[in-house]
Parts: structure tokens; C-alpha cells; sequence
């Protein structure tokens, strides 16, 4: 036997019972996450590199050639105005969450908390809006915003408000607002259930001890409720984040982006640059992109979250 053999034989042993106690010591959870992970990689982590591939090159959908353009698509989309544009307009949709969505399911939860009988009544009908499907909440808003015969404009002209009546989907300056209240609708009932989960977690002797000590239901509220949501409302904001930059169906529904770019988010304008435009490169470019940011200010915004709880 080589001297070589001789030095590689004990080394190839010692790996192979590394391997093995490490087998031995996490084969069962392997093995219940093994489905999962290959779930996960088959769905996920594929298409993703095959977006990325995709972005790198100027395909139109249809050419049977894909042409290496590199990071051009890139470089192009964070020069291009109308992308800079969407990606404002997924920061207000996020505000628009935030305050319509998150905030209405934070005063929703905290009436109902409230509510001794008829609870499950409230909540359930409160979270009605929620599973509605997209599509619907966008033809029951577009009705509503109907400039002629929609409820809107038809109160106000009742109430002698004329002059404040508006074309709701049609007037560039208000249709992102217009449809953000769409949706801020249809999410509020998604994140009462989550503050109601949160409410329901808080020793209901602190709320005791806070009544004998005189304080009113407004002092409870905002010495208890609201400090002991911390957690809750950190998952909270990291969901409104997520949903408003995947922000399409009710915009798709009501809007199509339109009237021109006016409601056109990102997650629009990947649709309309790749099926309308026939760019799959740069439209991957963008969608790329837009989890990028997802995921980094996620990241960033739950450890500065955990760094200022530790503080608290």
C-alpha cells in the first residue's frame, strides 16, 4: 500500500463517523423536514434561479435564443423613472396598510376584547372582508367608486356636496389612494385576529390590578394593551410590509395600474413589462429585485425591533 493510501484510509474513516454520529444525532428531524425542504427547493429555489438566469439575459418570451446581457436589466430598471416611481407607490400602499389595514384591525380587536357577549359574533363578522377573494373586493369597490350610480358620489350629491364628488378610478391624483382603501379593507381582519391573539395573551390581572387603581378603560388601553402588543406588533408591520410590495389583485381588479402609471405597482409593472412588453429579462430584473428589498428590510427592521425590546 502507498504512503498515500496509508494517510487517507484513517482520514476517509474519521469523515465517515463524523457523518454517522451526525445522522444519528439529527436523523429525525431530517427526515420530518426532508418533505418540506424538497417541497420548498422544487417550488421555490428553483424558480428563483431560474429568474435570476433569466434576468441576466434580454429574452422576449418567445425567441427561441436568450442573449447574455449581464446586469444591464438591472442597472436599467434602477434608472428608469417609471420603476423608481412604483417602488414610491408600494411605499405609500404600505402606509396606507399600515394605517388602514393594521390600524383598523388594532381598533377592531380592541373593542371586541371588550365585548362580553356576542364576541365571536363581532369577530366573525369583522373578518368577513378578509376572505373575500381579490377580484370580488375590486368589483364590490368598483361599484362603490362608480362615478354616476356608485354610493360615493350618489351620498354626496344627496348631502348637497356636489362639488366634492370625484372619479374615484379615473383622476390620477387620488386612484392609488382610491384602491389603497379597497385594500386596506379587505386586510383589517386579518390583522385584528392577530392583535386579538396578542390581546388575548395578557394576564388579565394586570387589567384588575389597573381598575382598582382607578384607571379608566382609555389608561388600561394605553399603559397595557398597547405596551404589551410589542411583539404582536412587530409581526404586524413585517406582514403589512410583505403584503404591500406584493401588492397586484385588487390594484389588477380596480385599476389595471391605471388610469396611465397613476396606481402601478411593482408587482404590475413586472406584469406589464413581461406579458405587455414582451421583456421577461428586465421583468425578472424587477421582481428580483422587489424580494430582495423584502427580504432585507425585513431583516433589518425585525433585529432593530429585537435591539430596541431589549432596551425596554
Amino acid at each position: 500500500m502507498s504512503l498515500d493510501a496509508q494517510f487517507q484510509t484513517p482520514v476517509a474513516s474519521n469523515r465517515t463517523r463524523r457523518l454517522r454520529k451526525l445522522w444519528d444525532a439529527y436523523r429525525v428531524p431530517i427526515v420530518l423536514l426532508a418533505p418540506s425542504l424538497i417541497f420548498y427547493a422544487v417550488f421555490v429555489l428553483m424558480p428563483l434561479g431560474r429568474a435570476f438566469q433569466l434576468s441576466l439575459t434580454d429574452w422576449d418570451g418567445l425567441a427561441p435564443t436568450k442573449n447574455y446581457v449581464g446586469v444591464e436589466n438591472y442597472t436599467g430598471i434602477w434608472t428608469e423613472s417609471r420603476f423608481l416611481m412604483s417602488l414610491w407607490r408600494n411605499a405609500l400602499w404600505w402606509a396606507m396598510h399600515v394605517v388602514l389595514g393594521a390600524g383598523g384591525g388594532l381598533f377592531l380587536a380592541i373593542l371586541i376584547s371588550e365585548v362580553g357577549r356576542g364576541r365571536f359574533l363581532f369577530r366573525t363578522l369583522a373578518f368577513f372582508p378578509h376572505v373575500l377573494s381579490l377580484a370580488v373586493v375590486g368589483v364590490i369597490w368598483g361599484q362603490l367608486y362608480h362615478p354616476s350610480i356608485g354610493l360615493f358620489n350618489t351620498t354626496l350629491e344627496n348631502l348637497g356636496l356636489s362639488t366634492l364628488t370625484r372619479v374615484w378610478l379615473g383622476d390620477p391624483a387620488i386612484a392609488l389612494y382610491s384602491v389603497g382603501v379597497a385594500s386596506g379593507w379587505q386586510a383589517y381582519g386579518f390583522y385584528m385576529v392577530i392583535f386579538l391573539a396578542g390581546i388575548q395573551s395578557i394576564d388579565p390581572q394586570l387589567y384588575e390590578a389597573a381598575r382598582v387603581d382607578g384607571a379608566n378603560a382609555w389608561q388600561r388601553i394605553w399603559d397595557i394593551t398597547i405596551p404589551s402588543l410589542h411583539n404582536t406588533m412587530t409581526v404586524v408591520l413585517t406582514l403589512a410590509f410583505i403584503s404591500a410590495m406584493k401588492g397586484f389583485g385588487t390594484v389588477w381588479a380596480m385599476t389595471q395600474g391605471g388610469p396611465g402609471y397613476a396606481s402601478e405597482l411593482v408587482a404590475v409593472y413586472v406584469w406589464r413589462t413581461a406579458f405587455q412588453s414582451g421583456a421577461i429579462g428586465q421583468a425578472a430584473a424587477a421582481g428580483l429585485s422587489l424580494a430582495l428589498i423584502v427580504i432585507v428590510f425585513s431583516y433589518l427592521f425585525n433585529r432593530w425591533r429585537d435591539k430596541v425590546g431589549s432596551y425596554t
